[in-house]
């Protein structure tokens, strides 16, 4: 009765039940709704309070949501040992993560001068040897189950800083973001006990829609700003193709629901990507939303946020969507579907 694995057993299909129950990123939406109500209505007053500029808005929302999103990785993620499988590629995923958003962090601070250590003093030589050992100590023992978990997550996080600054190129902010928040997304999707989403492995369709909700929009978005609107496609044959991949993404849908596979999600968010294609193409350039691709990235903002218990996220997202001019966003988004 008393046997310790009966214990633990017991302890996790309990939590599991309860989550299940009770998605906790759900209800704490639900109890933020006041506060994101208050920051929509006063979004353009809380900017100018701020001081914060419209023109250059987008880019401090996603060097937020990035170092945001670092720290939240480093700070919440799970125990290893509460995954199904005893051999995972998890590790490596989240140190591409991690060096993503260090390179990105890197690159935004290239221009910040370093001390020199011949002209550091030994007391300031002392400080930041000890600050480097206490940051690599946190960041080393959030992957402990190999011997080489510490050391690829250290190398991981040191080597994205290091190559970020050293980046001769201009870094395209928004495709970065976008990539970095659908490898995030499927990362939580591929082990969502790891990351407190969902024990076992057992989702709920609150949990499955909320991915959907990150993932789809930053793929639409990505097409409206990379696809150019030239109607060249007949409209006897747009209207099968449209049909037909309409088919596709509902069947696709029922399946990820149904086996909350990370591969059907991709090709979920690949078909989606391909009918918002298809859309965009048979359009002229005038058919085409103007503010469509920011506000599909807000919202993506917006959804990450709540999916990973970071409320600063989505708020930033709503004083994005705030400083962007007034539109009717459903029936823009009705032009992709």
């Amino acid at each position: 009765m008393f046997e310790e694995s009966l214990i633990v057993q017991s302890a996790i299909s309990a939590f599991n039940n309860a989550a299940l129950a009770a998605p906790a990123f759900f209800w704490w939406a639900v109890l933020m709704a006041p506060l994101f109500f208050v920051v929509y209505k006063y979004g353009n007053k809380i900017l100018d309070m701020i001081g914060w500029q419209r023109n250059t808005l987008q880019l401090r929302i996603i060097k937020w949501t990035v170092g945001l999103s670092v720290v939240w990785m480093v700070l919440f993620g799970g125990n290893y040992n509460v995954l199904r499988d005893a051999e995972t590629v998890l590790p490596f995923v989240t140190g591409v993560v991690a060096f993503m958003g260090m390179c990105f962090f890197g690159f935004m601070t290239r221009d910040i001068k370093l001390p020199k250590w011949r002209d550091m003093t030994r007391r300031d030589k002392i400080k930041f040897l000890f600050l480097c050992a206490v940051l690599l100590g946190i960041i080393g023992l959030t992957d402990t189950h190999k011997w080489w978990g510490p050391v690829l997550q250290i190398v991981a996080f040191v080597g994205g800083a290091w190559f970020g600054r050293r980046m001769k190129y201009n870094l395209r902010v928004v495709p970065f973001v976008s990539v970095f928040l659908f490898l995030f997304v499927t990362m939580i999707l591929m082990q969502p006990e790891f990351f407190r989403y969902g024990q076992l492995g057992n989702l709920t369709i609150l949990h499955l829609v909320g991915v959907l909700l990150v993932g789809l929009p930053i793929v639409d978005m990505m097409v409206l700003r990379n696809t150019r609107a030239c109607g060249k496609i007949y409209n006897s044959a747009f209207v099968k193709l449209k049909w037909m991949l309409r088919c596709l993404v509902a069947l696709s849908g029922v399946l990820f629901v149904m086996t909350e596979s990370v591969p059907v999600f991709v090709g979920l968010t690949c078909l989606a990507g391909c009918l918002a294609w298809l859309k965009i193409v048979h359009a002229h350039s005038s058919d085409i939303p103007e503010h469509l691709a920011d506000r599909l990235l807000m919202l993506s903002l917006f959804c990450f946020g709540v999916i990973t218990v970071m409320p600063v996220v989505s708020i930033l997202a709503i004083l994005g969507w705030c400083a962007m001019p007034h539109g009717d966003f459903v029936r823009e988004v009705r032009f992709l579907l």
